[in-house]
């Protein structure tokens, strides 16, 4: 034990413990949970991240079998390639201890392990390469933790382990280039592909970069430089082969999503005026403003940045090695606004918000020289002052300049930030006296704290009673459910507090969000009317006739509750389905009504072949609704969904347009409110619906009826579905349109009704013939169908993805695609036993390589340390 507690080892316990201190106390200060009624939840890590949590406390707790496909996921995907982007970091285990309604404080727990895990890494390793020693090691670790990147993007908890291990990968690659051993690299660079594949591929970038820097610190020999390449390229290629078990499924699924919206043009070339980068120097140079666009985090701590201009004074160096390290730094640099290069690191796509995600490999770039020059034992020089102080001067210039035209600086930053670096060059010509690296710890942390205040300062953060308000009633409403294990089943909602509640309460819905989401199933829902985007789909707009079809059984409703605290469900409402009245009341808790539909059909049942011949288009979602059942039921002319037009409509401060849908508005007074009202008076009892287009999002238009606001998601991308109005004959309707903008085009908007009676008929038919599922899980689903002769295909709802395979009455059977989302399979009149199972393509592949490359690692080990 003395090994590691000792005077030795205590810079690095030091190095551990002040990030976590320092952020901590700030947390403390925010008074997130558990120590007030704030969360450390915040943009994603409240939207999307907390969710992915959940779900991996459900998937290792209760059933392992999600770990490679669930019907959380939306109507049902792939798991693998969330889990090898969000949730593959060992360190996430920790939230085991933490039940969904106390997860924010395991999650800031694990924020905290990260700083500090961080912060040891890079101290041991600098102390390692004896570089730097004592508490300058120290120093070297806190301005590595609390750079810049790392404070603004500490949120994306799922990039931050990539921080603890660059540090020991770049180590390791010493070891291998100098002693042959392969293990200090290989290890590393494995967790990393294994953990982040995303953040892993950046750095397997840098290390290219990385390995051309060190080849130059001795003079050319070819010979020398053939063995470095081959150990280079040999270890790297061990790593990807050990990783192969989770890289080739997940490339595979990235193939069918992400993958599929890869940027093939490129608009402005040079993203920003690059003298605004200088600005992000500074402390607090972060905002709100800057994380969907904005220039690239590259704050480190004064001493850092100085001592890394000092690396390239060094003439202790060869010149060739400091060429290179200007080239590698001037290319760094480049990427960072220039389109093609950013592009490059970010593979191939355009980030979605957090942009310029590999500019903490500048930093880190940055540190490392500094780490290989700053020198303990001499003062300053006169000469590296001058320079020092001249290119302070100029940076303060340009930002004094530049800084207005920015959404991010202000005189009090630049100002502060100045004082920091005047301090860091007294220090740097101070003569070392013993209490010399003391001082300079303290100027860091000063600084370092300074800097995460006052980024962190800008952000508003989720309220302990928003989270856990809407996560306790929607968990009570659930409770009143059967058993998922014994009966599958769908459960909708009318509102929700993110697009992953399936995935947080653990239930099978029709809503997901992930960044490997699948792109088939985010177009099909769009085509039927839900709200989409290119990494999630939701079932927020719903109709009678797609609650039957994809087996909706439940439906949480929250439309009649009051919404007494914040986080309540009725104050997350995202859409209204008075069509849920024709469906059983199933129980009702204090937040949450629940509806039972009895006419959804299972999972699997028998339908007419014309089903396989079912293409949608574009545009309008209720005939797509009508193509899918009609086809399914063998009556391909059939109108289910009829076009009405509104009873009258007129207009205020703005011209009468000749029709409600396609009318353009604007305004002829523009402080004056402009409307279009719409009437109609149902004649029977049938549910009504509205479509929207793709414009008319809430930011632009208001919409009421009967005085009433019609909710509706944020963004769409296809028209969407809104229900109405259900059971009210003879009862006039008032629909009105209000602008929030200077002009509105009512794109898409038209009234349908539905044939409620004809609809429930054919339910009925469709469900004489289900198939009755003895065994279900995730990845293996079993049951017997009967198969009449005039429905010779069995329609599932399962979509259709790469790795389901069919066995029906014990042999392999090819399956076909309906709608160009679900599986089906053609069957022969009679009794058969089918069963679907799923496997991820490549899982076996890639797991025979990791196994292999394991094999050939201990081999090798064992065979080197005999003939040692």
């Amino acid at each position: 034990m003395k090994k590691y507690f000792s005077v030795k080892t205590l810079p690095l316990w030091l190095a551990f413990w002040l990030p976590v201190i320092i952020m901590g106390s700030y947390f403390v200060t925010r008074h997130m949970m558990p120590f007030g009624n704030s969360t450390i939840l915040t943009v994603d890590l409240g939207q999307q991240y907390v969710d992915m949590f959940a779900l991996m406390r459900n998937t290792i707790l209760h059933h392992p079998a999600t770990l490679l496909y669930s019907f959380s996921n939306a109507l049902g995907g792939d798991m693998l390639g969330i889990w090898t982007y969000y949730l593959m970091s060992p360190l996430n285990l920790i939230l085991l201890f933490f039940p969904p309604k106390i997860l924010p404080t395991g999650i800031l727990i694990l924020t905290l392990l990260k700083y500090g895990l961080i912060s040891l890494s890079m101290a041991w390793v600098v102390r390692k390469m004896h570089w730097q020693t004592g508490w300058l090691a120290t120093t070297f670790g806190l301005m590595y933790a609390l750079m810049g990147w790392m404070v603004s993007y500490q949120l994306n908890l799922l990039w931050l382990d990539i921080l603890i291990l660059l540090p020991l990968i770049i180590y390791g690659l010493e070891k291998l280039l100098t002693t042959g051993k392969y293990r200090y690299y290989v290890i590393p660079f494995t967790l990393s592909l294994i953990i982040n594949y995303y953040m892993a591929y950046m750095v397997a970038l840098f290390l290219i970069l990385y390995w051309i820097w060190t080849n130059s610190r001795e003079p050319f020999q070819w010979v020398t430089i053939r063995q470095s390449f081959i150990r280079f390229v040999n270890g790297s290629l061990l790593s990807v082969a050990l990783a192969a078990v989770v890289l080739l499924p997940t490339f595979f699924q990235l193939t069918q999503g992400k993958g599929q919206y890869n940027q093939t043009t490129i608009g402005k070339w040079i993203e920003y005026n690059p003298l605004f980068f200088f600005s992000k120097m500074f402390v607090g140079s972060f905002n709100f403003d800057q994380m969907p666009t904005g220039q690239p985090n590259i704050f480190i701590a004064s001493v850092g940045v100085f001592g890394a201009i000092l690396y390239f004074l060094n003439r202790n160096f060869r010149w060739q090695n400091r060429l290179i390290a200007g080239l590698i730094t001037l290319f760094l640099f480049s990427s960072m606004f220039l389109a093609p290069l950013d592009l490059f690191w970010h593979g191939l796509q355009f980030p979605v918000w957090y942009p310029y995600r590999f500019s903490f490999l500048w930093s880190f770039w940055l540190l490392w020289l500094s780490a290989t020059s700053l020198n303990s034992f001499e003062p300053l020089k006169f000469k590296p002052f001058v320079v020092l102080t001249g290119l302070f001067a100029s940076a303060f210039i340009i930002v004094a300049f530049t800084f207005n035209k920015t959404n991010f600086m202000s005189w009090p930053q630049i100002l502060v930030g100045a004082t920091f670096a005047l301090l860091a060059l007294i220090l740097l010509l101070a003569p070392r006296i013993k209490i010399w690296p003391w001082l300079v710890l303290l100027l860091t942390i000063t600084e370092v704290s300074t800097n995460a205040i006052w980024c962190l300062n800008n952000f508003s953060y989720l309220t302990k009673t928003e989270y856990q308000t809407e996560v306790k009633a929607t968990h009570k409403a659930l409770a009143t459910l059967p058993d998922t294990t014994k009966h599958f089943f769908r459960v909708g909602q009318t509102y929700s507090r993110t697009k992953g509640d399936p995935f947080m309460q653990d239930y099978f819905g029709g809503s997901a969000f992930s960044s490997s989401f699948s792109k088939k199933t985010s177009d099909f829902m769009g085509l039927i009317g839900n709200p989409n985007g290119d990494n999630y789909a939701t079932y927020y707009n719903g109709t009678v006739l797609t609650d039957n079809l994809l087996g909706f059984k439940y439906f949480l409703d929250a439309s009649t509750h009051f919404a007494t605290v914040q986080g309540a469900p009725a104050r997350m409402q995202n859409t209204q389905r008075p069509d849920l009245i024709s469906d059983l009341f199933h129980a009702e808790t204090a937040n949450v009504t629940i509806y039972k539909n009895p006419n959804a059909l299972p999972l699997g049942f028998a339908a007419n072949s014309a089903a396989l011949k079912t293409h949608l288009k574009n545009g309008n979602p209720l005939v797509n609704q009508t193509t899918i059942w009609n086809n399914l039921v063998g009556q391909p002319n059939q109108t289910l969904f009829t076009e009405l037009p509104f009873l009258n409509f007129n207009t205020t401060n703005t011209n009468r347009p000749q029709s409600v849908n396609g009318a353009f508005l604007t305004p002829k007074n523009l402080v004056k409110p402009t409307t279009l009202t719409a009437t109609f008076i149902p004649q029977d009892n049938n549910p009504y619906y509205l479509t929207l287009g793709p414009n008319l999002t809430p930011d632009v238009v208001s919409i009421t009826l009967n005085g009433r606001i019609l909710h509706t998601n944020d963004a769409f991308k296809a028209p969407i579905v809104l229900n109405l109005t259900n059971m009210a004959q003879h009862q006039p309707q008032t629909l009105v349109f209000t602008l929030k903008k200077s002009t509105l085009w009512l794109q898409d908007v038209n009234l349908y009704e539905l044939n409620a009676p004809l609809l429930k008929a054919q339910t009925q038919q469709l469900k004489a013939h289900t198939w009755q599922v003895s065994h279900f899980s995730q990845r293996k689903i079993s049951g017997d169908i009967e198969i009449p002769h005039s429905d010779q295909l069995l329609m599932t709802t399962i979509p259709q993805i790469p790795g389901w395979h069919a066995i029906v009455d014990g042999q392999p059977t090819a399956t076909k695609t309906v709608a160009n989302m679900f599986i089906a399979i053609p069957l022969t009149t009679g009794h058969h036993t089918v069963t679907l199972k799923y496997t991820p393509p490549f899982l076996i592949i890639g797991s025979l390589i990791s196994f292999f490359a394991l094999i050939y690692s201990i081999s090798f080990s064992i065979i080197k340390r005999k003939r040692n």
